[in-house]
């Protein structure tokens, strides 16, 4: 399939003052506003959506040497705004934690970020009907290290990933029924990889939460020596799905692009994008 390119991306926040990128800009958007096409084309009006994602979780969504927003999440889009000829995607790539307050403040239309279901989210914000990511996760330890479970990390800190991620609560509920034997939980909503790295090398963490997919990432980028640093151990703390996060009225951009996700399921092209960036088939169950 022959995908729209992404030639639309902001940088939102602090980062813009900072990095010099070479980027298409305009002003803030929502999905109710559209443009009208020229006479030269059919008299049917196309719709702005206005995506945003992320830009340091590489390979899901990140800005790379150049400047450029890639990675798997900007590609599905492109593929998903290939099948909807009624709407026209931009982007916009900012930090974990600005996403979700501009999707509220109407900035974005849609959040895509790996996004797991919880209650607290539903509460606010509209799913998608189709996930488009397994996502399982383990804990992530030193390859010396003899921890197998959370039973062996009492009184230690464990990076979990954001304070409403799904992680966050599972762990968050583990303490609450093991009085005495509680893990000490680290928001890494903003954080990077070399942070995370630094801290599980350091001691200033004794565990992570990771995919499978992100332990080999952090073996092959932060390696001292070109062997593994870090495995995976035990069962899994978490196993869910992922999903797109709307406002609660945008049921009709819902409905579009769920339909345009479920067809690039079927003709195999999410899988081929999943394995093109993240080395395997992501879209089904490690």
């Amino acid at each position: 399939m022959k995908m729209k390119s992404i030639k639309k991306v902001f940088i939102s926040g602090a980062l813009a003052s900072v990095m010099s990128i070479s980027l298409a800009a305009c002003g803030n958007a929502s999905a109710s506003d559209t443009t009208q096409q020229t006479a030269d084309s059919p008299s049917t009006e196309v719709t702005k959506v206005v995506i945003g994602s992320g830009i340091n979780y590489n390979p899901y969504c990140y800005l790379d040497e150049n400047g450029n927003a890639v990675g798997y999440e900007y590609d599905v889009l492109a593929a998903i705004d290939e099948l909807l000829p009624q709407y026209e995607f931009e982007y916009q790539s900012m930090a974990f934690d600005q996403l979700v307050l501009s999707l509220e403040s109407g900035k974005i239309d849609v959040a895509a970020h790996q996004y797991e279901y919880t209650p607290e989210r539903e509460e606010k914000y509209l799913f998608s009907g189709e996930s488009y990511t397994s996502y399982i996760t383990y804990l992530a330890v030193l390859v010396d290290s003899d921890v197998t479970s959370l039973a062996d990390l009492a009184g230690q800190k464990i990076r979990t990933g954001g304070a409403t991620s799904a992680t966050t609560q599972i762990l968050t509920k583990y303490n609450e029924e093991h009085p005495g034997q509680e893990v000490v939980l680290v928001n890494t909503e903003s954080s990077s990889d070399e942070e995370g790295a630094a801290a599980l090398k350091s001691g200033a963490a004794a565990a992570s939460v990771l995919k499978k997919s992100d332990v080999t990432k952090m073996n092959k980028n932060f390696s001292d020596d070109g062997k593994d640093w870090l495995k995976s151990v035990g069962e899994p703390i978490n196993n869910s799905k992922t999903y797109y996060l709307y406002r609660k009225d945008e049921t009709e951009l819902q409905t579009a692009i769920d339909g345009a996700l479920k067809t690039l399921k079927d003709n195999g092209t999410l899988s081929e994008l999943a394995i093109k960036w993240v080395g395997y088939d992501v879209t089904e169950e490690e």
